[in-house]
Formats: structure tokens, C-alpha cells, sequence
């Protein structure tokens, strides 16, 4: 694994000369190689304390995949101030991610997990909309540092207990109050309700290419911290599942309700992010085998997903300079060509048939119904109110009539057309698959 990670480091060159074609051209040329090596165990091409396993697979595809796409997305686009400085983000973000996923041991994972928050940072504040985009790379800074702080005291304190910082180092000497904030560092990045305010503030006044890189990639930092740990300290996550699985059933309906209020679509988006991460939390918790699968595979789909949406929002708010769900009408006239990768967006996360979230939210639900049946309850509303924000999304965005407000712009470039073509066909195409990432 040294190879790739060599390989992505010799890449930085390109970034600072503004060699953005060379730089696209190469990370696909490294997708396709890495994507078609075989495994011959659950750990394979392990050195130097590095190695990659199958979880740890599926994410490392999806961060070569999203950001390659962030990257072209800049092509042609004439008032992108410093894209070197952009392009050096995105490859420091593609190195730290890969050697957090790769990690095999503890402290390693800590520091490299952490370091991925500041390429996002600097994406916020160099490129965002609004002044307030100040207010939310603190709320994102303080956030990380509030979780993760307990994180680093439990892995020294294990260090002087034990003397080894290695994943298969732990076990059931662990203390209940280290386990949980092993775990709580990973839910805060997730989020979990009532710690998830830094996302939607980080999302509204990120750019497009951040937003992109927040729901495609950092996000699902949380959901293989935790599918790692799991493996290791599953005494923990199975005598306390019923309080981390409750809080975001509760979580869930609340935010899902939230989300039908809202006029901003950029954060009803957000919003279903944590709402659709709460269906992770609720698999992995589990501690059943379709749970923790529908979990991970839900992570990949979601990743796909989401980054197409906001994608979407920002050539939409590039053109007109507004999100709101009132003045935004009509966008069929306007825009024709972006309304079917809208549509299967939405219906996307709807979850219908035959899409990769449809799989994974049948596994989560099995596991849940085999371990509480009284689920039901709340998994039948969830569903219910996930379907009626994503109807009104769809329906008020693109009929109506148009407001004055609006002009008529471009009916919608090449470049945008092909970023959301690939987001969407890994999307639908993983369905007829899956065994290649188990």
C-alpha cells in the first residue's frame, strides 16, 4: 500500500503548477488500478502498520471517485480564485483519508483522522459564499476538537495501560467510560442528533466542491470508525445499543419533521444527511450481520447520492444566486437538461427501486426487526416523512410557474452534465455487485 500513497504524494507538484487535467487524468488511472486488486483475505497488503481490508476498500474507492469528480467540476469555471491552492486541499484530503483508512494502528488513525478536518477548513473559508462562512469553520473546529479530545486521553491512557496502540490490541479491558468515548468521537463526525448543528451551518456557507467533500467523504469518517471498532469492543456496543439506537429513532422522526419546514434547500439536503447517517448508527449498532452490512453499503450509496445533490444546489445557486424553495420555481423552463439527474437524485434517497439505498435500508431494517420488533413503529413514519420532503423538494423546484426574479441563464453545460452522470451511475450500477466489496 506504500505504492499509493508515494503515488499520491508525487502528485502534489501538479497541484501547485495548476495542472488540473494531468492531475484528473491520473487519480482516474489510480482508481482503475486499485479498484481491480484482489484480496485474498479480510487484511491484505499490509506494511509498515498500514493495510487494507474490505471495509476499509470501499471507502478508499469512494474517496478517489468524489474528489476526482470535485476536481473536474473546475473545469472551465472562470472566477475560481486560487484553484492551485484548491487542487493542494483535495490532494492533502486524498492522502490523509487514505491513511486513515489504511491505519492499523490507533494512534495513527487518531492523528490522520483529525488532520482531515483541516484541508475541509480552509475549503470553507477560502472559497465559501457568505462572511458568515468564518462562523462556520469555528463551529467545525470546535466541534472536532470537543469530540475528539476524550479520544486521544483514552488512547494514551490505554497506551501506559497496555503499551501497544494497535486495533487488534483491544479488547475487554477497556473501562465502560473509555469504550463510549472511543465511540463518541466517531458520532459527533457522523452526526448524532443534538450534536449535529455544526453541519448544516457548514454546508450552507461551504461551496459546492466542499459540500461535495463533506457529504461524499468526511462524513462517512464516523461510519468506519465505528464499523472498525465494532469489531473490537463489541461487549460495549452490545449491552448499550438500545440507548444509541433509541436516541436516533427519536432523532430521525424529529429531523425528518424539520426537514418538511424548511425553505432552504441546501439545508433540507444537510438535514437528510443526518437523518439518512442515523440509519448507519442504528444498523452498526445492531451488532447483527445484515445490520452492519446495509450500514456500510448505505455509507457508499449515500456518498454518491448526496455529493450529486449538492452538487446540483450549487450550479443552481451559481446561476441565480439563491436557494430559497419559493423563488427557485419553474426550473424545468430554465433548466431542462438537469432535471432528470435531479429526479433520480431524489428518488434516490427516497430509496426506490432499483437503487443501492433500497438493499441497504432492507438489511438495516432486517437487523433492526430481529433485534426489536416495536421499531416498526418509528421505521414506518421515518419512511413516510422521508418520501414527503423529497416530493416537495422535487415538485416545488421544478414546476410552478417561474418568479420574475429569474432570468433565463444557460440551459446547462457538458462539464456538469458528465459530473452528474457519474455520480449516478456507480449509484445504480453497485446494485448488480455487491459481492465485490464483501
Amino acid at each position: 500500500m506504500l505504492i499509493y500513497i508515494i503515488f499520491i504524494i508525487f502528485l502534489i507538484p501538479l497541484c501547485l503548477f495548476n495542472c488540473w487535467f494531468l492531475f484528473v487524468y491520473i487519480i482516474y488511472f489510480l482508481f482503475f488500478i486499485f479498484f481491480f486488486c484482489r484480496f485474498y483475505d479480510f487484511f491484505s497488503l499490509i506494511s509498515c502498520r498500514i493495510g487494507l481490508d474490505l471495509y476499509s476498500f470501499g471507502f478508499c474507492c469512494l474517496t478517489l471517485w468524489i474528489c476526482n469528480l470535485m476536481i473536474y467540476s473546475m473545469v472551465y469555471y472562470n472566477f475560481f480564485y486560487y484553484s492551485y491552492f484548491f487542487m493542494l486541499n483535495v490532494n492533502l484530503l486524498i492522502l490523509f483519508l487514505f491513511l486513515c483508512f489504511l491505519s492499523l494502528g490507533i494512534f495513527s488513525f487518531y492523528f490522520f483522522f483529525e488532520s482531515s478536518v483541516l484541508p475541509v477548513f480552509f475549503i470553507i473559508l477560502g472559497w465559501g459564499y457568505q462572511p458568515e462562512r468564518l462562523i462556520s469553520g469555528y463551529f467545525l473546529i470546535l466541534y472536532m476538537i470537543f469530540s475528539s479530545l476524550p479520544l486521544f486521553l483514552c488512547i494514551i491512557n490505554f497506551f501506559g495501560l497496555s503499551g501497544l496502540i494497535i486495533f487488534f490490541s483491544l479488547g475487554c479491558s477497556l473501562r465502560e467510560l473509555c469504550c463510549f468515548f472511543l465511540v463518541f468521537a466517531f458520532l459527533v463526525r457522523f452526526p448524532i442528533f443534538m450534536f449535529h448543528f455544526w453541519l448544516p451551518r457548514a454546508h450552507v456557507e461551504s461551496p459546492a466542491r466542499g459540500s461535495i467533500i463533506l457529504a461524499g467523504v468526511m462524513l462517512k469518517l464516523g461510519g468506519f470508525g465505528l464499523i472498525r471498532f465494532s469489531l473490537f469492543i463489541y461487549d460495549f456496543f452490545i449491552f448499550y445499543r438500545w440507548v444509541f439506537v433509541g436516541l436516533r429513532l427519536f432523532g430521525s422522526f424529529y429531523i425528518r419533521i424539520f426537514c418538511l419546514v424548511q425553505r432552504d434547500i441546501k439545508v433540507i439536503v444537510a438535514l437528510s444527511s443526518v437523518s439518512h447517517m442515523g440509519f448507519v448508527i442504528r444498523g452498526v449498532f445492531t451488532m447483527t450481520t445484515l445490520g452492519v452490512l446495509g450500514g456500510y453499503f448505505l455509507i457508499v450509496g449515500h456518498g454518491l447520492i448526496s455529493s450529486c445533490l449538492f452538487y446540483y444546489i450549487g450550479c443552481v445557486y451559481d446561476r441565480f444566486g439563491r436557494r430559497r424553495l419559493f423563488i427557485l420555481r419553474g426550473l424545468i423552463n430554465l433548466l431542462p437538461s438537469y432535471r432528470i439527474f435531479f429526479f433520480f437524485s431524489c428518488i434516490g434517497n427516497i430509496s426506490c427501486p432499483p437503487r443501492l439505498s433500497l438493499f441497504s435500508e432492507i438489511l438495516i431494517v432486517s437487523g433492526l426487526l430481529s433485534w426489536r420488533s416495536l421499531t416498526m413503529f418509528y421505521i414506518f413514519f421515518c419512511f413516510i416523512l422521508t418520501g414527503c420532503y423529497r416530493i416537495v423538494l422535487f415538485s416545488l423546484r421544478q414546476h410552478g410557474g417561474s418568479r420574475s426574479l429569474l432570468i433565463y441563464m444557460d440551459g446547462g453545460l457538458l462539464r456538469d452534465l458528465i459530473v452528474f452522470f457519474f455520480h449516478l451511475v456507480p449509484f445504480f450500477f453497485l446494485l448488480f455487485n455487491l459481492f465485490y466489496f464483501i
